[in-house]
């Protein structure tokens, strides 16, 4: 084999071997795009779009509780900075019972607690599958806010990953129970705050424009007549041993406040506040 030919095979070799590297390469960075960096985009996106609903929810929060003590007739507004999935409100109920004397006294069956929930489809896991997280609140604490609660805060913001490919946000409050109770031989007054959301209509498809929100403090019923008080609106009233009260949001009933010895009375008020909603595009 003469020189020439040697060197000529030599070429053919070397352009072989550089195409099969390159297309190794190039392979290699598919794989690469694929296994890392697309996930990892993915994760980037959904992590994104669940901290800016988290913000969101935190600020519809903060409207609500700044309109506590404020009158009827009062309104925030805002912009709705979620941009993915559903918004809508429900509300369950959730029973709630005072004893006296080792007997029920005082059922309240039909009350009900506002639901504020995103909706955000995915299937992106930056969370495991059956899991629950709280950005606001703790699985710890009681149904209720009590005079001897340590946050004081009703609010309750809740991140879910029900299904593979579907994330929920809930803005809930926890019951308000406030009470006064002067010892054995004295007397008790309980009043129980609940807030109640209402609206007309869920918004479905968030990504499709820009929205605005508008929250009415539509209303303070005080001891109204569909849960057992009078027409007058006066506290229901007694007297006796060992009295305690239990909420059941549908687990089982949980004992919120209890004290043992005789009352002379023990009164009971209910106040609801009640929140419309009113959600409009812009775009």
């Amino acid at each position: 084999m003469s020189l020439l030919k040697i060197k000529r095979n030599k070429k053919g070799v070397s352009s072989i071997i550089s195409t099969l590297l390159i297309t190794s390469i190039m392979v290699t960075s598919l794989a690469l795009t694929y296994a890392y960096i697309i996930p990892t985009m993915n994760r980037g996106n959904m992590n994104a779009t669940i901290a800016t609903s988290a913000l969101f929810l935190v600020k519809m929060d903060g409207a609500v509780q700044t309109m506590f003590y404020d009158g009827v007739g009062s309104s925030r507004s805002f912009e709705v900075d979620a941009f993915s999935g559903n918004l809508e409100f429900i509300s369950y109920g959730i029973n709630f019972r005072a004893f006296i004397d080792g007997s029920l006294y005082l059922p309240i069956p039909g009350l009900e607690y506002g639901v504020a929930k995103l909706t955000i489809p995915g299937d992106t896991a930056i969370m495991p599958h059956n899991s629950k997280d709280y950005i606001k609140g703790s699985p710890y604490y009681s149904p209720v806010v009590t005079t001897g609660d340590e946050t004081g805060d009703p609010g309750t913001i809740t991140l879910e990953r029900p299904t593979s490919d579907l994330y929920l946000m809930e803005l809930w409050y926890r019951l308000v129970l406030l009470v006064k109770d002067t010892g054995v031989g004295g007397t008790i007054d309980v009043t129980l705050v609940a807030v109640e959301i209402n609206a007309a209509e869920s918004v479905r498809g968030l990504h499709s424009g820009t929205y605005n929100m508008k929250l009415n403090k539509t209303a303070i019923i005080v001891n109204p007549t569909i849960h057992g008080f009078n027409a007058n609106g006066d506290p229901i009233t007694t007297s006796g041993d060992d009295f305690y009260l239990t909420v059941n949001k549908g687990s089982g009933p949980i004992i919120v406040y209890s004290s043992s010895g005789s009352r002379t009375r023990v009164s009971f008020s209910l106040i609801i506040y009640s929140f419309d909603i009113i959600t409009t595009k812009l775009d």
